[in-house]
This record gives structure tokens, sequence and C-alpha cells, in this order.
């Protein structure tokens, strides 16, 4: 999903917020956005680019979300090790609610 995309969303119905899941994986030095829309998460990305947007530290990803009146979201950490999850067992267990 493009920004501006997300920036159109918000403007139309800001009631129905989207959910946002900033994406950081362990050992990693920068952070990502995906949307979740229709139940799958598309990464947030540049508008000029199409690139997927990154991110230095969570408080610029708060910073940009505001902007377009987005206060909440879910920080999820991924484990390189997660691949190797057996069973039922979800590949990611860190999710962690958080206001901006």
């Amino acid at each position: 999903m493009n920004y501006g995309q997300l920036k159109a969303w918000m403007r139309a119905d800001p009631r129905s917020c989207p959910q946002c899941y900033v994406m950081a994986h362990a050992g990693g030095a920068k952070y990502s956005v995906e949307v979740e829309v229709k139940h799958h998460l598309e990464p947030l990305r540049d508008d000029d680019t199409g690139e997927v947007m990154q991110f230095d530290n969570v408080g610029q990803v708060g910073d940009r979300l505001k902007a377009l009146g987005i206060e909440q979201g879910v920080l999820r950490l991924f484990d390189p090790y997660d691949e190797f999850a057996t069973g039922d067992q979800p590949p990611c267990k860190e999710d962690m609610p958080i206001r901006f």
C-alpha cells in the first residue's frame, strides 16, 4: 500500500483506522510498517519510488503515522530462527501494542 493510499483512506473515514504493524527484525537496524487490508498485511511503500518505507526508530514511525491520525499500532518482532518453529506454533510470538 502506498503512503498516499493510506492518507486518502484516513481522510475518507478517520474512524475506520486500519491496524498497522511496526515490523522489527531481531538484530536489525531498520523498522518497516505493514497495514492490514482485508485480513492481509501490505507493506507501506513510498509514493515516489515504490520502495518499502524504512525507519531508523519507532519514533519516526510514530511521527509519520500520527500525521495521518493513527495513534496506535502493534510492534511485531521477528526472530531470525522463526523458520524453525515446529507444529502449530505461530512463527512470531512477539506482538506488543504500542501508542505513538
